[in-house]
């Protein structure tokens, strides 16, 4: 039986815990609408998304009650464990959309690079702890070598949208570990030149290209390319300041989404979109709120953790959400190219969704231990 000490509830935020129970649950009913499920009767996707929240709910509590410093100690187990599931993908994995992502059996299964972004958080967190001077060459090296490895592996799916939140995480917790400006300059310099490289080389894929030409121009390919982002711009112009449908409505089938239904991936990559045009402008200002929350609340948390392995976990957690959040609302109306990176506990997906919980569960962990408690 699992027993926490009381005494440690003194700091567990519980407006975190809330915030991301209440984005969850507006998930879920969601993927209801974005599924037609109330037409249809198709209840899959949304039962399927309950579950997997009270298995990521049940992972919480079992995360929470571990010390944030017993798990660290284990990151070289949990770093070679993430990345033998992505070789297995490699060997094992289907593929979806153009990316061999997927690990499973049947109609179960996941993306394991999910894991690899806590996997880098925890082990990147662990390296820097005892760092006092994160600018030098042996410690760049340890940490690129470190990193390097499953980000190549991942790019071999290939899942773009993955690596750019490990970079960006990577970017996070060396920033808050005092790293050189000069060190983002560089690599940002070098990108720069080597994108066109790669451009006219074709090692940018063909639909890779069309997303981003899309994006500069969305009236190139309306039909075609950049039909996508067409819809979800159209369906949240089509929402209105109160939600479209009130409570009694949901309740009885009648929602009136209309621009929502015709966006490919609705359930996953554009929920947002369905979501705002559903729930309208209020209901969209409600949902940032709750993110803002969690992300302003964690960072808080940062501030106060009793080491620096505590700081530098929740930092990197949170440049993950913030992230995710940012590039997919972004893409959705029309300010980020579209990657396929889901939206944190709104979109559906069991791995994205179970590693999301246990995120938040780690920053409470933080946030409960962030000092000594006397028994």
């Amino acid at each position: 039986m699992i027993k926490i000490n009381k005494k440690l509830f003194r700091y567990f935020d519980w407006s975190i815990f809330f915030s991301m129970i209440a984005i969850c649950i507006l998930g879920i009913t969601t993927i209801m609408f974005a599924n037609n499920a109330l037409e249809t009767g198709n209840f899959r996707n949304t039962i399927a998304q309950f579950i997997i929240l009270l298995v990521a709910l049940v992972a919480f509590v079992f995360v929470i009650t571990i010390d944030y410093t017993t798990i660290g100690s284990y990151y070289k187990i949990i770093y070679v464990v993430t990345n033998l599931l992505i070789i297995a993908v490699l060997l094992f994995g289907r593929e979806v959309n153009g990316a061999k992502a997927w690990l499973g059996i049947g109609p179960f299964g996941g993306q394991p690079s999910e894991f690899v972004k806590l996997s880098i958080i925890i082990g990147l967190s662990k390296i820097l702890e005892d760092v006092d001077e994160v600018n030098k060459f042996e410690v760049l090296k340890r940490v690129a070598i470190f990193v390097l490895i499953p980000m190549g592996l991942i790019q071999l799916q290939p899942d773009l949208g993955t690596n750019m939140i490990i970079a960006v995480i990577v970017l996070g917790i060396l920033f808050v570990a005092g790293l050189d400006m000069k060190f983002i300059y560089i690599p940002v310099t070098i990108l720069a030149i080597l994108i066109p490289i790669a451009w006219n080389l074709n090692i940018i894929k063909t639909y890779q290209k069309h997303r981003i030409l899309v994006f500069l121009n969305p009236e190139l390919d309306r039909l075609g390319a950049g039909y996508n982002a067409s819809m979800a711009k159209l369906a949240i112009a089509s929402g209105r300041f109160f939600p479209k449908s009130s409570f009694a409505d949901i309740i009885q089938g009648n929602t009136q989404l209309s621009s929502g239904k015709f966006i490919p991936e609705a359930h996953t990559d554009f929920i947002f979109a369905v979501f705002a045009e559903n729930w309208g402008f209020l209901g969209s200002i409600i949902l940032l709120i709750l993110y803002l929350n969690i992300l302003y609340k964690s960072i808080k948390i940062s501030k106060v953790a009793k080491d620096k392995f505590g700081q530098y976990l929740v930092i990197g957690i949170v440049t993950m959400i913030g992230f995710q959040i940012f590039q997919n609302i972004g893409m959705d109306i029309g300010l980020m190219p579209i990657t396929g990176i889901p939206l944190p506990f709104m979109s559906y997906g069991g791995t994205s969704l179970l590693t999301n919980v246990i995120a938040i569960g780690l920053i409470l962990n933080v946030s409960m231990r962030r000092k000594k408690i006397n028994f």
